[in-house]
């Protein structure tokens, strides 16, 4: 039986729940029989360290360490690997920044990259290791003599194991100091987008949207519960919306198949709503819809290719309060196509649109991730070509507790990111950047009590975890 421990590195991000993705790839691994340990070394309670990483390697033994890679904090990963050398019989990568990178990443010390979605390729990965099949035809390996096939995205996704049958890898201790109950990290009903914004590092699912038999989501659903008696549910969907017919279905599934009383999140686009869409999804208990926006300059969303209007999300949001629902918006600031103009506008239509808006995103800085638009486009001209490599841009601040007021209104008041100063911002873009941040920031703090009045918090904690 193959070992095989699967690891999220160390940052100082702190994960609030496991990561969704690396359940689904474990799971692909329980169902083939494999031996298989998890090490979320980004948890909000776990020693984020190499030498953490180290101890787990000590003790399990396993033939394979694989490594999930988000291009943040791809440096402390390459840490991790360097110190992995020879104390591992394969070790391998997969994840986002595998997929942009995988050549940087066999450089970084990896045995291999598994580009693309991993639950297939992972297995295959397995069998060969057994001495079942040859490394050369894994779809999406990359490997120090060459490569694979291509990968192709799973169109199946009924036919994957289920995530949660990987839950017991995990220790809720990790996550919640007491550790009753495991958080939960959400569900999936599909995968892909079909938009094609240019900051957007959608190359993992790709733009072919995909989704699963509303029977099964309701499954899951219900075992969620089951597992962690969890009653609200975000789905993370890049674009839940995208397919009206199979959204109907599933909340219709929702409202005759689910056993308790279920309130969740959705992740969409101004442009995918209607109002009797909305309408479907209020009865099925939904909570939240959160809507991408990044910007108030209609020239800008045209520039970065968003595909929606100023007048498209307004009349969403509209919609959306009409019917009860709470509304999160997305914005993001920095964009090398924008000037102070462009960020007054936005500044103007946030203020338009906030008596319409429960929650805006905190902080919010664009930053340039490879293989975008974004990216590719800018990176030789302001030189912060494979800026990953770099320990200064792999840092975090951690969001100080609800219970030292000052410092936590402050925190939600900047964005450490305009620091890292990818696009060379001139001292007014920096002073409109800083306007726009300190607006969402306040709107967020006076809604939820913890502004500057001398009333304490109001589970903004809670409510920002579930936005």
């Amino acid at each position: 039986m193959t070992r095989i421990l699967l690891i999220n590195p160390p940052s100082r991000e702190a994960l609030g729940s496991p990561l969704l993705g690396q359940q689904y790839v474990a799971a692909a691994l329980l169902a083939k029989d494999c031996e298989v340990r998890v090490l979320d070394a980004a948890a909000r309670c776990q020693p984020a360290s190499v030498d953490a990483v180290l101890a787990a390697v000590d003790e399990f033994r396993p033939d394979v360490a694989a490594f999930g890679l988000f291009t943040r904090w791809v440096w402390h990963a390459y840490q991790a690997a360097k110190a992995l050398r020879g104390k591992v019989r394969w070790l391998i990568a997969g994840g986002p920044h595998a997929t942009a990178r995988p050549r940087e990443v066999l450089e970084q010390g990896f045995d291999a990259a598994l580009a693309g979605e991993a639950e297939q390729s992972a297995v295959r990965f397995v069998d060969f290791t057994a001495g079942r099949g040859k490394l050369e035809s894994i779809e999406g390996v990359h490997f120090a003599g060459g490569s694979g096939p291509p990968h192709r995205f799973l169109e199946d996704l009924d036919a994957l194991p289920e995530p949660l049958e990987a839950l017991p890898l995990y220790d809720s201790r990790w996550y919640v100091p007491a550790g009753v109950t495991m958080p939960p990290g959400g569900v999936l009903s599909s995968r892909g987008c079909p938009a094609h914004c240019t900051f957007c590092a959608n190359y993992v699912t790709g733009h072919k949207f995909r989704y699963r038999s509303a029977e099964k989501v309701v499954a899951e659903l219900n075992r969620l519960h089951g597992l962690t008696g969890a009653t609200f549910v975000p789905f993370w969907d890049d674009a839940l919306t995208a397919n009206r017919a199979h959204l109907i279905q599933l909340c219709r599934a929702i409202e005759d198949g689910v056993r308790f009383p279920l309130t969740w999140s959705a992740i969409t686009r101004a442009n995918l709503v209607t109002p009797r869409l909305l309408d479907t999804m209020k009865r099925s208990g939904c909570l939240v819809v959160n809507f991408g926006v990044e910007s108030g300059d209609d020239l800008i969303l045209r520039a970065i290719r968003k595909g929606i209007s100023t007048a498209q999300v307004e009349r969403a949001l509209n919609w959306a309060k009409e019917r009860g629902l709470m509304t999160s918006c997305n914005f993001m600031t920095g964009f090398p196509q924008e000037t102070p103009a462009a960020l007054e506008n936005t500044r103007r239509f946030m203020e338009r649109i906030a008596p319409l808006v429960d929650y805006f995103s905190t902080l919010g800085v664009v930053v340039p991730y490879p293989a975008t638009p974004l990216y590719e486009d800018f990176h030789a001209q302001y030189g912060f070509t494979n800026w990953w490599l770099e320990e200064r841009y792999s840092r975090y601040t951690v969001p100080p507790s609800t219970e030292d007021l000052d410092r936590f209104r402050q925190f939600y008041r900047d964005d450490a990111n305009l620091e890292l100063d990818f696009f060379r911002y001139s001292d007014e873009m920096r002073v409109m950047i800083r306007e726009c941040l300190r607006y969402k920031a306040e709107h967020n703090l006076q809604k939820y009590g913890c502004g500057d009045s001398p009333h304490g918090p109001s589970h903004l904690t809670e409510t920002v975890a579930h936005l």
